[in-house]
C-alpha cells in the first residue's frame, strides 16, 4: 500500500508541477523602453539585471507572484527600487517610476 501511494503521490506531484510550469511568461530576456529606445535592460535566468538607463546599472529582480516583480538597481549615482507587472503574453513590462509615479512600458526585444 505504501509503495502504491508513494508512486501515485509522486505521479500526482509531477503532474501538478507540469501543469503549473509554462503558464506564466518569463521575465528573462532583453527589454527596450517604449518611450526611449536607447534605454535597455537585460534580465538573466538567475534574476540578475544589467541596464542602461542613461547610466549603466546592475541589480536583481524579485518575483512577487501574479507576474509582478520588484526591480532593485544600483546605478552608481543612485539606487532604484521599482515595481513592474509583466503582461499575460510576456511581451511588455510596465514599471512604475518611484520618483514620478508614472508608468514606463518596456517591450521585449
Amino acid at each position: 500500500m505504501i509503495k502504491r501511494w508513494g508512486s501515485a503521490g509522486l505521479a500526482l506531484a509531477l503532474a501538478l508541477l507540469a501543469a503549473g510550469c509554462g503558464d506564466d511568461p518569463s521575465l528573462t530576456g532583453t527589454w527596450i523602453m517604449a518611450d526611449n529606445q536607447s534605454r535597455t535592460m537585460t534580465v538573466r535566468d538567475d534574476g540578475s539585471v544589467s541596464a542602461n538607463i542613461d547610466v549603466p546599472c546592475t541589480g536583481t529582480t524579485k518575483d512577487q507572484g501574479d507576474r509582478e516583480y520588484r526591480l532593485e538597481l544600483d546605478c552608481g549615482i543612485t539606487k532604484i527600487s521599482a515595481d513592474g507587472v509583466l503582461s499575460t503574453d510576456g511581451s511588455t513590462l510596465t514599471v512604475k517610476d518611484p520618483s514620478t509615479g508614472q508608468d514606463a512600458v518596456w517591450n521585449r526585444k
